[in-house]
């Protein structure tokens, strides 16, 4: 069995920085297979592996095994998933989900898998063992959903990834539930996730600040998705693109820096300029479709996608 010595780039943040991978650190080896071959890095600084049958069948039979040499503690989440609702957790499409967000890193898969279900089973309860859907997973957190703090852009980028547009002001005026507002959140990312290409690629995340302020800052729920995103979802973030941040983000970034990580605050990118400028900027890495908010001409309408997302059984 050979060993990954590739690991995943970071992005060099600042107004002007550009994404690069990072040098000098002895990379760490990892449990994949032999069959395990990535492309260059790309744009964003990641690197894709080539996915062949030889290289997915492999790496889904290094899963299991990796899985259940786990410690017995971090286990409880997937035992339970495998007596509860085999046809979700023994699925191809989910572990592929886990092997494609670690890069066919299979034992960074294995514990990420583990931490899922964990935390799944905690937020869900008896509704993590059934397909996450609006009407059963989430029949109590409608509202907190059309809140829509998060909302997916209609369409990938060209590079293949899901936006996930993201503007703390809405909360204004809005009374609602953390770990409700997490739950939406869970659906959002995992609505992303039905598209292959995003669960190789990764999501592009757009955080629109103008009409934000100290008030909008919630500590416990950034924490709480963030504590979902890191080491948890099987989301690959590729960058954090920041618009229009008041001056009290300043103040703000180290708390947000310690709460998002280390790994996910060098992926941040601020833009300050007026629209057509950063609509510019923005169109080096093939992000074109842009919301209202920013110029573009996406009305991003959450009620009806939460309508139509009923409508599909989803």
């Amino acid at each position: 069995m050979s060993a990954d010595v590739a690991r995943s780039p970071s992005i060099n943040g600042g107004n002007h920085g550009s994404f690069t991978p990072p040098s000098g650190d002895e990379p760490p080896k990892h449990v994949c297979s032999k069959y395990l071959k990535k492309r260059p890095p790309d744009m964003y600084g990641q690197r894709h592996p080539l996915e062949t049958p030889e290289l997915i069948n492999d790496s889904l039979e290094l899963l299991v095994e990796e899985l259940w040499k786990l410690p017995e503690e971090d286990q409880s989440g997937i035992q339970k998933a495998s007596i509860r609702c085999p046809d979700i957790f023994e699925s191809t499409e989910h572990r592929l989900m886990f092997l494609r967000c670690e890069q066919f890193n299979v034992d960074s898969a294995a514990i990420r898998m583990a931490n899922y279900w964990k935390r799944r089973i905690e937020l869900f309860g008896d509704a993590a063992f059934a397909p996450l859907t609006i009407e059963g997973s989430l029949n109590r957190d409608e509202k907190e959903l059309s809140i829509g703090f998060l909302r997916l852009m209609p369409s990938s980028d060209k590079t293949g990834r899901s936006n996930i547009f993201l503007d703390p002001s809405v909360i204004e005026g809005r009374v609602y539930d953390n770990e409700s507002m997490v739950r939406a959140a869970w659906y959002t990312l995992h609505t992303a996730l039905e598209d292959e290409s995003t669960q190789r690629k990764g999501i592009v995340f757009l955080v629109y600040l103008k009409y934000t302020y100290v008030r909008h800052f919630d500590r416990s729920l950034v924490r709480l998705l963030a504590d979902s995103i890191r080491g948890v979802l099987p989301v690959r973030v590729s960058a954090i693109h920041i618009f229009h941040a008041p001056y009290i983000f300043e103040i703000l970034f180290d708390v947000v820096s310690m709460l998002l990580g280390d790994r996910l605050t060098k992926r941040i990118k601020m833009y300050s300029e007026d629209d057509d400028i950063i609509r510019q900027r923005l169109s080096r890495f093939f992000i074109k479709s842009l919301p209202t908010e920013l110029g573009g001409n996406v009305k991003l309408d959450q009620e009806r996608w939460i309508s139509e997302r009923k409508e599909e059984g989803k």
